[in-house]
Protein backbone atom coordinates (compact mmCIF):
# COMPACT_ATOMS: atom_id res chain seq x y z
CA UNK A 1 0.00 0.00 0.00
CA UNK A 2 1.33 4.06 -1.13
CA UNK A 3 2.18 5.71 1.88
CA UNK A 4 0.15 8.80 1.64
CA UNK A 5 1.51 11.80 0.39
CA UNK A 6 0.62 15.06 -0.37
CA UNK A 7 -0.71 14.09 -3.80
CA UNK A 8 -2.93 11.08 -2.41
CA UNK A 9 -4.44 14.09 -0.13
CA UNK A 10 -4.87 16.39 -2.54
CA UNK A 11 -6.34 14.05 -4.68
CA UNK A 12 -8.50 12.37 -2.40
CA UNK A 13 -9.82 15.58 -1.18
CA UNK A 14 -10.50 16.58 -4.86
CA UNK A 15 -12.67 13.59 -5.60
CA UNK A 16 -14.20 13.50 -2.45
CA UNK A 17 -15.36 17.10 -2.98
CA UNK A 18 -16.81 16.10 -6.65
CA UNK A 19 -18.06 13.15 -5.35
CA UNK A 20 -20.91 14.96 -2.89
CA UNK A 21 -21.76 17.59 -5.37
CA UNK A 22 -22.63 15.36 -7.97
CA UNK A 23 -24.53 12.90 -5.49
CA UNK A 24 -26.35 15.43 -4.35
CA UNK A 25 -27.74 16.31 -7.77
CA UNK A 26 -28.69 12.65 -8.11
CA UNK A 27 -29.99 13.40 -4.55
CA UNK A 28 -32.04 16.70 -5.46
CA UNK A 29 -33.32 14.90 -8.59
CA UNK A 30 -34.74 11.95 -6.70
CA UNK A 31 -36.18 14.17 -4.08
CA UNK A 32 -37.98 16.50 -6.39
CA UNK A 33 -39.31 13.20 -8.16
CA UNK A 34 -40.84 11.77 -4.62
CA UNK A 35 -41.96 15.74 -4.47
CA UNK A 36 -43.91 15.53 -8.18
CA UNK A 37 -41.67 18.94 -8.44
CA UNK A 38 -41.58 20.88 -11.80
CA UNK A 39 -38.26 22.96 -10.93
CA UNK A 40 -35.60 20.73 -12.97
CA UNK A 41 -35.06 19.40 -16.41
CA UNK A 42 -35.70 16.65 -17.19
CA UNK A 43 -32.32 15.47 -18.41
CA UNK A 44 -31.04 17.18 -14.80
CA UNK A 45 -28.49 14.30 -13.55
CA UNK A 46 -27.34 12.88 -16.96
CA UNK A 47 -24.15 15.05 -16.80
CA UNK A 48 -23.61 13.90 -13.11
CA UNK A 49 -23.76 10.03 -14.13
CA UNK A 50 -21.15 11.03 -16.43
CA UNK A 51 -19.16 12.50 -14.06
CA UNK A 52 -19.89 9.16 -11.72
CA UNK A 53 -18.10 7.05 -14.29
CA UNK A 54 -15.08 9.21 -14.26
CA UNK A 55 -14.82 9.75 -10.45
CA UNK A 56 -14.89 6.41 -9.71
CA UNK A 57 -12.63 5.21 -11.72
CA UNK A 58 -10.08 8.14 -10.66
CA UNK A 59 -10.67 7.15 -6.77
CA UNK A 60 -10.12 3.00 -8.19
CA UNK A 61 -6.95 4.84 -9.09
CA UNK A 62 -6.09 6.32 -6.22
CA UNK A 63 -7.02 3.72 -4.23
CA UNK A 64 -4.14 2.06 -5.94
CA UNK A 65 -1.57 4.85 -5.07
CA UNK A 66 -2.35 6.50 -8.44
CA UNK A 67 -3.39 9.83 -7.78
CA UNK A 68 -4.69 12.52 -10.99
CA UNK A 69 -3.58 15.49 -9.37
CA UNK A 70 0.39 16.44 -8.13
CA UNK A 71 1.55 19.77 -5.53
CA UNK A 72 4.75 19.71 -8.01
CA UNK A 73 2.63 21.61 -10.70
CA UNK A 74 2.29 24.70 -11.69
CA UNK A 75 -0.71 24.13 -13.57
CA UNK A 76 -2.99 20.67 -14.54
CA UNK A 77 -0.88 18.74 -16.79
CA UNK A 78 -2.31 16.12 -17.54
CA UNK A 79 -5.80 14.93 -19.39
CA UNK A 80 -7.23 13.21 -16.55
CA UNK A 81 -6.22 16.59 -14.25
CA UNK A 82 -8.05 19.06 -17.05
CA UNK A 83 -10.76 17.08 -17.14
CA UNK A 84 -11.82 16.85 -13.38
CA UNK A 85 -11.03 20.79 -13.48
CA UNK A 86 -13.80 20.92 -16.24
CA UNK A 87 -16.05 19.06 -14.31
CA UNK A 88 -15.40 21.04 -11.05
CA UNK A 89 -16.53 24.34 -13.09
CA UNK A 90 -19.17 22.58 -13.97
CA UNK A 91 -20.15 21.80 -10.23
CA UNK A 92 -19.52 24.89 -9.05
CA UNK A 93 -22.23 26.79 -11.42
CA UNK A 94 -24.72 24.85 -10.81
CA UNK A 95 -24.02 25.24 -6.78
CA UNK A 96 -24.51 28.72 -7.49
CA UNK A 97 -27.62 28.42 -9.90
CA UNK A 98 -29.03 26.26 -6.96
CA UNK A 99 -28.31 28.74 -3.96
CA UNK A 100 -30.45 31.52 -6.15
CA UNK A 101 -33.48 29.23 -6.38
CA UNK A 102 -33.59 28.56 -2.77
CA UNK A 103 -33.04 32.14 -2.37
CA UNK A 104 -36.19 32.80 -4.27
CA UNK A 105 -38.51 30.16 -3.15
CA UNK A 106 -37.40 31.70 0.50
CA UNK A 107 -39.14 34.75 0.08
CA UNK A 108 -42.38 33.16 -1.28
CA UNK A 109 -45.09 35.11 1.49
CA UNK A 110 -47.37 32.09 1.57
CA UNK A 111 -45.42 29.10 1.44
CA UNK A 112 -48.78 26.65 1.99
CA UNK A 113 -50.29 28.62 -1.38
CA UNK A 114 -47.26 28.07 -3.36
CA UNK A 115 -46.80 24.46 -3.05
CA UNK A 116 -43.83 24.54 -5.41
CA UNK A 117 -41.60 26.91 -3.33
CA UNK A 118 -42.07 24.26 -0.52
CA UNK A 119 -40.85 21.51 -2.69
CA UNK A 120 -37.82 23.42 -3.58
CA UNK A 121 -36.89 24.18 0.01
CA UNK A 122 -37.68 20.13 0.87
CA UNK A 123 -35.52 19.04 -1.75
CA UNK A 124 -33.08 21.83 -1.05
CA UNK A 125 -32.62 20.47 2.52
CA UNK A 126 -32.23 16.90 0.85
CA UNK A 127 -29.41 18.48 -1.13
CA UNK A 128 -27.76 20.08 1.70
CA UNK A 129 -27.24 17.04 3.75
CA UNK A 130 -26.52 14.66 0.92
CA UNK A 131 -23.27 16.34 0.10
CA UNK A 132 -22.12 16.49 3.69
CA UNK A 133 -22.62 12.07 3.56
CA UNK A 134 -21.13 11.59 0.47
CA UNK A 135 -18.17 13.63 1.11
CA UNK A 136 -17.05 12.45 4.39
CA UNK A 137 -18.43 8.82 3.64
CA UNK A 138 -16.03 8.96 0.51
CA UNK A 139 -12.90 10.10 2.35
CA UNK A 140 -13.56 7.81 5.14
CA UNK A 141 -13.59 4.92 2.77
CA UNK A 142 -10.87 6.26 0.66
CA UNK A 143 -8.22 6.85 3.72
CA UNK A 144 -8.77 3.46 4.68
CA UNK A 145 -7.64 1.88 1.46
CA UNK A 146 -4.79 4.47 1.94
CA UNK A 147 -3.78 3.05 5.01
CA UNK A 148 -4.17 6.25 7.03
CA UNK A 149 -6.66 5.26 10.07
CA UNK A 150 -6.19 8.28 11.71
CA UNK A 151 -7.30 10.48 9.14
CA UNK A 152 -10.41 8.06 8.17
CA UNK A 153 -11.50 8.28 11.67
CA UNK A 154 -11.57 11.91 11.68
CA UNK A 155 -14.32 11.41 9.41
CA UNK A 156 -16.08 8.13 10.85
CA UNK A 157 -16.60 10.28 13.61
CA UNK A 158 -18.70 12.82 11.80
CA UNK A 159 -20.89 9.85 9.97
CA UNK A 160 -23.85 9.38 12.99
CA UNK A 161 -24.66 13.00 12.58
CA UNK A 162 -24.28 13.27 9.25
CA UNK A 163 -26.58 10.24 8.86
CA UNK A 164 -29.11 11.65 10.84
CA UNK A 165 -29.53 14.98 8.91
CA UNK A 166 -30.28 12.91 6.29
CA UNK A 167 -32.42 10.69 7.69
CA UNK A 168 -34.23 14.00 8.83
CA UNK A 169 -34.29 15.52 5.18
CA UNK A 170 -35.99 12.44 3.96
CA UNK A 171 -38.43 12.76 6.80
CA UNK A 172 -39.31 16.46 5.15
CA UNK A 173 -39.26 15.50 1.94
CA UNK A 174 -42.02 12.10 2.24
CA UNK A 175 -43.81 15.12 4.62
CA UNK A 176 -44.05 17.37 1.58
CA UNK A 177 -45.17 14.46 -0.69
CA UNK A 178 -48.04 13.97 0.20
CA UNK A 179 -50.92 15.04 -1.75
CA UNK A 180 -53.08 16.76 1.14
CA UNK A 181 -52.89 20.69 1.72
CA UNK A 182 -49.63 22.47 3.60
CA UNK A 183 -50.30 23.98 6.54
CA UNK A 184 -49.09 27.42 7.55
CA UNK A 185 -46.84 26.46 10.63
CA UNK A 186 -45.44 23.49 8.77
CA UNK A 187 -44.60 25.50 6.22
CA UNK A 188 -42.94 28.44 8.80
CA UNK A 189 -40.98 25.38 9.96
CA UNK A 190 -39.49 24.70 6.61
CA UNK A 191 -38.68 28.32 5.65
CA UNK A 192 -36.37 28.07 9.28
CA UNK A 193 -34.96 24.59 8.58
CA UNK A 194 -34.30 25.58 4.77
CA UNK A 195 -32.63 29.10 5.83
CA UNK A 196 -29.61 28.12 5.42
CA UNK A 197 -29.33 25.98 2.28
CA UNK A 198 -28.75 28.65 0.18
CA UNK A 199 -25.03 29.70 2.67
CA UNK A 200 -24.15 26.05 2.47
CA UNK A 201 -24.22 26.06 -1.35
CA UNK A 202 -22.01 29.36 -1.68
CA UNK A 203 -19.99 27.58 0.67
CA UNK A 204 -19.43 24.59 -0.98
CA UNK A 205 -19.24 26.34 -4.05
CA UNK A 206 -16.27 28.56 -2.41
CA UNK A 207 -14.67 25.26 -1.68
CA UNK A 208 -14.43 24.82 -5.32
CA UNK A 209 -13.11 28.02 -6.01
CA UNK A 210 -10.09 26.86 -3.88
CA UNK A 211 -9.68 23.14 -5.33
CA UNK A 212 -9.81 24.86 -8.45
CA UNK A 213 -6.96 27.53 -7.90
CA UNK A 214 -4.97 25.20 -5.96
CA UNK A 215 -1.97 25.90 -8.75
CA UNK A 216 -2.10 29.82 -8.03
CA UNK A 217 0.67 31.53 -6.03
CA UNK A 218 -2.38 33.22 -4.12
CA UNK A 219 -6.02 32.71 -3.14
CA UNK A 220 -7.25 36.52 -4.26
CA UNK A 221 -10.36 37.77 -3.25
CA UNK A 222 -10.74 38.05 -7.49
CA UNK A 223 -10.30 34.32 -7.15
CA UNK A 224 -12.82 34.25 -4.54
CA UNK A 225 -15.61 36.06 -6.60
CA UNK A 226 -16.10 38.12 -4.01
CA UNK A 227 -17.10 41.88 -5.53
CA UNK A 228 -14.14 44.65 -4.62
CA UNK A 229 -16.74 46.62 -2.82
CA UNK A 230 -17.84 43.91 -1.23
CA UNK A 231 -14.17 42.62 -0.44
CA UNK A 232 -12.61 45.70 1.24
CA UNK A 233 -14.00 45.79 4.27
CA UNK A 234 -12.60 42.23 4.73
CA UNK A 235 -9.34 43.45 3.56
CA UNK A 236 -9.04 46.48 5.51
CA UNK A 237 -9.29 43.95 8.35
CA UNK A 238 -6.62 41.67 6.98
CA UNK A 239 -9.21 38.49 7.19
CA UNK A 240 -7.64 36.15 3.78
CA UNK A 241 -9.89 35.64 1.15
CA UNK A 242 -10.20 31.74 2.05
CA UNK A 243 -11.51 32.59 5.33
CA UNK A 244 -13.95 35.34 4.15
CA UNK A 245 -15.43 33.64 1.37
CA UNK A 246 -16.99 30.91 3.87
CA UNK A 247 -18.21 34.11 6.35
CA UNK A 248 -19.41 36.09 2.72
CA UNK A 249 -21.41 32.95 1.82
CA UNK A 250 -23.42 32.74 5.20
CA UNK A 251 -23.95 36.49 4.98
CA UNK A 252 -21.76 37.72 7.53
CA UNK A 253 -19.99 40.98 7.89
CA UNK A 254 -16.43 41.22 8.91
CA UNK A 255 -17.40 43.04 12.00
CA UNK A 256 -19.79 39.43 12.86
CA UNK A 257 -16.69 38.01 12.01
CA UNK A 258 -14.19 39.24 14.36
CA UNK A 259 -17.20 39.19 17.14
CA UNK A 260 -17.61 34.97 16.66
CA UNK A 261 -13.94 34.56 16.53
CA UNK A 262 -13.07 36.74 19.32
CA UNK A 263 -14.83 33.74 21.38
CA UNK A 264 -13.01 31.09 19.17
CA UNK A 265 -15.77 30.82 16.75
CA UNK A 266 -14.26 30.16 13.61
CA UNK A 267 -16.43 28.50 11.46
CA UNK A 268 -18.84 30.16 9.61
CA UNK A 269 -21.20 26.92 9.97
CA UNK A 270 -21.26 26.95 12.79
CA UNK A 271 -21.86 30.50 14.26
CA UNK A 272 -24.82 30.59 11.19
CA UNK A 273 -26.59 27.83 13.08
CA UNK A 274 -26.35 29.58 16.29
CA UNK A 275 -27.32 32.72 14.83
CA UNK A 276 -30.40 30.99 13.45
CA UNK A 277 -31.23 30.45 16.72
CA UNK A 278 -30.94 33.53 18.45
CA UNK A 279 -27.59 33.61 20.17
CA UNK A 280 -25.06 35.83 20.13
CA UNK A 281 -21.35 34.91 20.31
CA UNK A 282 -20.55 35.08 23.93
CA UNK A 283 -23.73 32.87 24.82
CA UNK A 284 -23.50 30.01 22.15
CA UNK A 285 -19.58 29.70 22.98
CA UNK A 286 -21.10 28.39 26.63
CA UNK A 287 -23.32 26.23 25.27
CA UNK A 288 -20.77 24.67 22.12
CA UNK A 289 -18.38 24.03 25.12
CA UNK A 290 -20.45 21.98 26.85
CA UNK A 291 -21.10 20.04 23.64
CA UNK A 292 -25.05 21.08 23.03
CA UNK A 293 -26.52 21.41 19.68
CA UNK A 294 -28.32 24.84 18.85
CA UNK A 295 -32.23 22.96 18.96
CA UNK A 296 -31.83 21.84 22.48
CA UNK A 297 -30.10 24.79 23.86
CA UNK A 298 -33.03 27.18 22.37
CA UNK A 299 -35.33 24.70 24.40
CA UNK A 300 -33.30 24.54 27.63
CA UNK A 301 -32.42 28.53 27.48
CA UNK A 302 -36.28 29.90 26.95
CA UNK A 303 -36.85 28.32 30.08
CA UNK A 304 -34.01 29.79 32.00
CA UNK A 305 -31.58 27.32 32.27
CA UNK A 306 -27.67 28.25 31.46
CA UNK A 307 -25.29 25.85 29.81
CA UNK A 308 -23.88 24.36 33.00
CA UNK A 309 -27.17 23.68 34.52
CA UNK A 310 -28.58 22.01 31.21
CA UNK A 311 -25.55 19.91 30.28
CA UNK A 312 -25.86 18.59 34.47
CA UNK A 313 -30.01 17.52 33.98
CA UNK A 314 -28.92 15.90 30.35
CA UNK A 315 -26.61 13.58 32.07
CA UNK A 316 -29.30 12.67 34.83
CA UNK A 317 -31.37 11.69 31.81
CA UNK A 318 -33.83 14.68 32.29
CA UNK A 319 -34.29 15.41 28.50
CA UNK A 320 -37.40 17.94 29.08
CA UNK A 321 -37.09 21.23 31.01
CA UNK A 322 -40.36 21.22 32.40
CA UNK A 323 -39.34 18.44 34.17
CA UNK A 324 -35.82 19.93 35.62
CA UNK A 325 -35.96 19.99 39.79
CA UNK A 326 -36.44 23.66 40.98
CA UNK A 327 -36.82 24.84 44.81
CA UNK A 328 -40.13 26.18 45.96
CA UNK A 329 -38.98 29.87 44.35
CA UNK A 330 -39.02 28.39 41.28
CA UNK A 331 -35.25 28.69 40.66
CA UNK A 332 -33.02 25.69 40.08
CA UNK A 333 -31.54 23.89 42.35
CA UNK A 334 -27.91 23.78 42.96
Amino acid sequence: MAPLHKDLHLTAEFLAFMRGGFYSQVMLESAASRLNAAFLQEDYVEGAHKAFDKIDAWLTELEEGMPILSTSWATPDTFDAINAMGLMRDLKRDLMWFAELVDTALTAPDLAADRESSKILAAGIIRSASARLSYIETLNDVFLKLNAPDRAQQFAAELPEARGFLQTANTIVDIFSQDTPYSSELCERLRVEASLVPSSMRAYAHDARVLLNVYSREFTYDLAEIPPHAAKPWLDMNVPAVAAGYWYAYNFTPQDYARWASVGIRGAPLAAYWRRARFDPENAVEWIQQGIPPMIAIEWARAGFDAGRTVAMLRRGITDPSKAPRNRDGDDLP
